[in-house]
């Protein structure tokens, strides 16, 4: 069934499936497709999403709609809803549509989107992201990559050049220093279950106090997971004091400029 698809698309059936075992879901739903796609092509949801925020921000949608039962085991081999074997002959006709040889997380990305009832299709839709403009992006995307052929690896991933040199003079207007990651406690708001990083009104009744409850972040050029559990290569980074970026990306992009500018 899957022998068009991509190795990144072949993934993000594979973490559709992981994340329905861990909802304790007896079907791979279009919300665990669109958390494998999260998961696996950060390249391409940056380009389709304004921010890390948003994609968290869906993640925790999801994790609030789903009515948690016990977990599957991962063996188990969890059969795809009817809506998500639409998706899969959707992202299949947009594959054709773009004279595309393999189906790719692209066209997984617009299958979603072609399923408008859809949990995954209304999320995306509420952060702005219709079928039309995706269409867009992607062919856009494909046009800038057939030109270029720029690619770089980042974590023994590849990713586009252009990408990366056109998010470094917005970088290099901060000061970056080495940090270790730290799980960072934060409020949620009671009402409303939605974050709060002020801590400082802890004492607000309206809120509670989570220890260690933002658990990880993510680089702001390639979505590196920075986090305490994940060994030394994702338990340190460079920080403005807002933002990250892990240790590959600052020294193989940032640092030369900053040593030739220094």
């Amino acid at each position: 069934m899957f022998e068009r698809y991509t190795e990144k698309a072949r993934r993000v059936i594979f973490f559709a499936r992981y994340e329905a075992s861990q909802f304790g879901s007896p079907y791979i739903e279009t919300e665990h497709l669109l958390l494998g796609l999260l998961r696996e092509d950060k390249a391409l949801i940056h380009r389709c999403l304004p921010s890390q925020a948003t994609v968290e921000s869906i993640r925790n949608q999801i994790e609030a709609h789903t009515t948690i039962r016990e977990k599957t085991s991962t063996s188990v081999d969890l059969p795809l809803s009817n809506e998500c074997k639409r998706v899969l002959s959707y992202a299949a006709e947009e594959a054709e549509r773009l004279s595309h040889k393999h189906i790719g997380t692209e066209h997984l990305l617009l299958g979603l989107l072609r399923e408008p009832r859809t949990f995954a299709a209304q999320l995306l839709n509420s952060q702005g992201l219709s079928l039309d403009t995706a269409r867009e992006i992607v062919s856009k995307w494909q046009k800038t990559t057939e030109a270029s052929h720029e690619i770089v690896k980042i974590h023994g991933e590849e990713c586009d050049a252009g990408y990366v040199q056109a998010q470094l003079p917005e970088l290099q207007k901060f000061a970056w220093r080495k940090r270790q990651w730290k799980p960072l406690d934060i409020l949620v708001e009671i009402s409303s279950g939605r974050t709060f990083f002020d801590i400082t009104l802890m004492d607000d009744l309206g809120f509670k106090l989570v220890v260690g409850g933002w658990p990880r972040e993510f680089c702001s050029l390639c979505y590196w997971e920075l986090n305490a559990d994940g060994g030394s290569e994702h338990a340190s980074g460079y920080t403005n004091g807002r933002e990250w970026l892990c240790t590959e990306c600052y020294e193989k992009f940032l640092e030369p400029l900053d040593k030739a500018r220094g």
